[in-house]
C-alpha cells in the first residue's frame, strides 16, 4: 500500500500556494511592460508626425485651427492624452547646431535647417507592486528632420 498519496497532494497544494503569487507578479510585471512599449512606440510615432510637418509649417499655433506640428503630433498619441498644449515648442537649428527661429535667413536655403519636435508622457504601471517600487516612469521621444521650406504664421 501506497500510503504517501494523502501528503503529496498536500504538497503540491503548498508548492502552488506559494508559487502562484510570484508566476502573478511576473505576468502584471509584463503586462506593464507591454503597455509601457506600446506608450512609447506611440510617443515616437507622435513626435516623427510632427516633425514631418514641422518640415513645411514652422508654426507653434495650439488651437488646431489648422494643421501644425503639435496638433499633428497629439493627434497621433491619442492613447496617452497629451495634447498639443502639452507638446513643447520645437527646437529649430541651422547647419552649425545654432538654434535659430525658422525665418531667419539661414533656414530659407533648402536643407539648411532642422526642426526637432519632442513628446514625453509619464506612464504608470497598473500593478502596485511595481508602481510602488518604481514610481512613474518618464517616457520621451524627439525627432529631427531637415526643414523643406521655411513658413511660420504664429
Amino acid at each position: 500500500m501506497n500510503r504517501n498519496d494523502g501528503r503529496s497532494r498536500g504538497q503540491a497544494l503548498v508548492e502552488f500556494a506559494v508559487v502562484i503569487p510570484i508566476v502573478l507578479l511576473l505576468m502584471l510585471a509584463l503586462f506593464d511592460a507591454g503597455r509601457a512599449v506600446i506608450f512609447y512606440t506611440e510617443l515616437t510615432n507622435a513626435s516623427r508626425v510632427g516633425a514631418r510637418v514641422a518640415m513645411v509649417n514652422q508654426s507653434h499655433d495650439a488651437s488646431c485651427t489648422k494643421q501644425t506640428y503639435k496638433c499633428a503630433a497629439a493627434d497621433i498619441a491619442t492613447s496617452t492624452g497629451i495634447t498639443a498644449a502639452s507638446i513643447p515648442a520645437a527646437v529649430f537649428k541651422d547647419g552649425d547646431g545654432n538654434t535659430v527661429l525658422p525665418t531667419a535667413d539661414a533656414c530659407r536655403v533648402y536643407g539648411a535647417c532642422s526642426a526637432t519636435v519632442s513628446a514625453s508622457y509619464a506612464f504608470t504601471p497598473v500593478t502596485p507592486f511595481v508602481t510602488n517600487v518604481i514610481g512613474p516612469i518618464n517616457l520621451s521621444a524627439s525627432t529631427t528632420m531637415t526643414i523643406e521650406r521655411t513658413y511660420a504664421n504664429p
